[in-house]
This record gives structure tokens, C-alpha cells and sequence, in this order.
């Protein structure tokens, strides 16, 4: 009989390649969750920061309200228009505009943004004070980067946006 010879080989291949591709799909998917989760991390902060800031505006907003009815319940109790006039723009300033009857001020915020407040007080009417408008309105010119060279579909023939 022919001597058989036996060599045991650790067949090593194709299990470690199927673990080392298991390996590395939970570490890129564990990697991609991280970066998922920093990003909703940081996306919930800067909500939270414009929430934050939106109502601090609101607060100086109800202020200027309660300020506004103080002075309307006052100049009321003078009876003719003319003094009604003089006292609210005494005591407002410029946010009164005797010819329309408004009363209007802007709460700067962050990120070019403001509190628009526009009241309409009743000169009849016992201390009643109509809220035009409460609104954030920007303030600033949003200005868009058109600096990119975009192709515009026409072969070899680039041009920018907007030019």
C-alpha cells in the first residue's frame, strides 16, 4: 500500500473573509448611525436655539405690549383725539403713527431676523388693543451664492447662474 501522507491544512479562507466583510459592514454601519445621530444632535440644538431666541423676542414683545396698553389706558382718558395724539407720541416715540393709528416696533433676532408688531388701539374703546400683525420677518437680504459655474445644457458651453 502506498503511504498516504495526511496534511491537515487550516482551510482559513473563505469563514475569515465572510467574518472580516461582516466586520466591516457593522463597523460602517455603526459609523454611519454616529454620524446620523451627531447630525440630528446638532440639527435638534440649533432648533432649540431659535426657539430659545424666538421666544426671548416674544417676551420684549409682550413688554412692549404691556407698555403700549399703559399708555393707550392713560391717553384715553383725555377725551379728544388731538390729545390722544400728543400723549401716545409722547410716550411711544416713533413706533406711534398718529395718521394710520398704528403702533408698530421690530425685536431684532439672531440670523437676520425680527419681531415685526403692528397694534391697532381703539381710541373708544376701554384699553382694547387689536394685534395687526406678530409675525418674524427677515431683515436682512438673503443673498444667493451664484458664483458656481452650472452647465446650462448646451454642449461645451459653460455658464454661471444668472448671467
Amino acid at each position: 500500500m502506498a503511504k498516504q501522507e495526511v496534511k491537515y491544512r487550516a482551510s482559513i479562507g473563505g469563514p475569515s473573509l465572510i467574518l472580516i466583510f461582516i466586520v466591516m459592514c457593522l463597523v460602517t454601519f455603526g459609523m454611519l448611525s454616529l454620524s446620523g445621530a451627531k447630525n440630528e444632535y446638532n440639527l435638534a440644538e440649533r432648533n432649540g436655539a431659535a426657539v430659545r431666541e424666538y421666544y426671548r423676542a416674544d417676551k420684549k414683545g409682550e413688554d412692549f405690549y404691556e407698555s403700549v396698553y399703559a399708555a393707550v389706558r392713560q391717553a384715553q382718558k383725555t377725551g379728544s383725539k388731538s390729545e390722544y395724539d400728543k400723549l401716545l407720541t409722547a410716550r411711544l416715540g416713533d413706533s406711534y403713527h398718529p395718521d394710520d393709528g398704528t403702533i408698530n416696533t421690530l425685536i431684532p433676532m439672531e440670523r437676520g431676523q425680527a419681531l415685526s408688531i403692528e397694534l391697532l388701539p381703539e381710541l373708544k374703546k376701554d384699553g382694547i388693543i387689536g394685534i395687526k400683525s406678530w409675525n418674524v420677518i427677515l431683515i436682512e437680504d438673503y443673498e444667493i451664492d451664484r458664483s458656481m459655474p452650472v452647465w446650462n445644457g448646451m454642449e461645451g458651453n459653460e455658464q454661471e447662474i444668472g448671467r
